[in-house]
């Protein structure tokens, strides 16, 4: 996102811009409440854990973050609490940090095909593709978008030239 295309972030923006994120996070926790149910509640408490972690390991690398034209409204919802370590870069704290993230994504189909193993049902196919399609296709392709006017030099998702 460039100064030029920053839109008004509006609260109904900052849920459009999330909304595919909360999709799969729902989707996710009710997949692994199929194995239990109390994993639901802590599914969803580690996937808010792991957005905060994100906002103070990675996101005060990003120019956009204290710029104040982060997409997904990070800087907002931290209240750019996060100060960045100076030596440090976005790519580099990306790198090392990304995997506070991977347990929310990873988990659900995991154990959606554990389930499936154990007892198949169309319903739970049903489930684990809709997590995989918003969780692997549907999420990256539209955060893709962003990326095309991004000034962010070191950022792990510019194409390299």
């Amino acid at each position: 996102m460039t100064h030029a295309s920053l839109k008004k972030r509006t609260p109904l923006y900052l849920l459009r811009e999330n909304g595919l994120q909360l999709l799969m996070y729902a989707l996710g926790a009710v997949l692994v409440g199929q194995l239990w149910w109390p994993l639901t509640p802590l599914y969803l408490g580690y996937c808010v854990l792991s957005n905060i972690l994100y906002m103070a390991w990675v996101c005060p690398y990003c120019g956009h973050y204290h710029l104040g034209t982060c997409a997904a409204g990070f800087d907002i919802f931290s209240g750019q609490r996060f100060k960045a370590d100076l030596g440090k870069t976005f790519a580099r704290q990306f790198k090392r940090n990304v995997y506070v993230m991977v347990p929310g994504w990873v988990l659900p189909p995991l154990i959606g095909l554990f389930l499936l193993i154990k007892d198949f049902s169309w319903s739970l196919l049903g489930l684990v593709v809709a997590f995989c399609f918003v969780g692997f296709w549907w999420l990256p392709e539209d955060a893709k978008r962003h990326c095309a006017g991004c000034e962010t030099v070191d950022c792990p998702r510019r194409p390299k030239r």
